[in-house]
């Protein structure tokens, strides 16, 4: 499964909303409505999407269906993110001028020297 998708999925207000309720507690969506101040349509919506990502599954109690967080998914999508970050090479502040081999080089060179000036300046 994409991660960004995944990633995309979760972080919208209302999902993120209702992901962080049902990491505390299991609940149906007539709750969930109540509880954000949406309408229970909506809030359907918004599950039918985290049921197809797969980042909630459900579980009829009673007549209601009762939605739980994926959290294992959640988990590992998280690690594999974090660990992508973490072998990225750390970015210096300013690139040497001879760095600089895109189309706008000169714009480059006089933005790092204003940078370079503004910060001997502060000193």
């Amino acid at each position: 499964m994409d991660d960004v998708k995944l990633i995309h999925v979760m972080t919208d207000e209302t999902r993120f909303q209702l992901l962080q309720l049902l990491m505390k507690h299991h609940y149906c969506v007539k709750a969930l409505s109540k509880k954000l101040g949406i309408s229970e349509p909506a809030i359907s919506q918004q599950i039918r999407l985290l049921k197809q990502y797969q980042l909630i599954t459900g579980t009829k109690i009673g007549y209601q269906m009762h939605y739980r967080v994926n959290s294992e998914l959640i988990s590992s999508t998280m690690a594999r993110i974090s660990q992508q970050i973490m072998m990225c090479p750390a970015l210096p502040e300013l690139m040497n001028d001879s760095d600089c081999s895109c189309e706008f080089e000169a714009e480059c060179i006089k933005r790092d020297a204003k940078l370079l000036e503004k910060q001997k300046n502060d000193r």
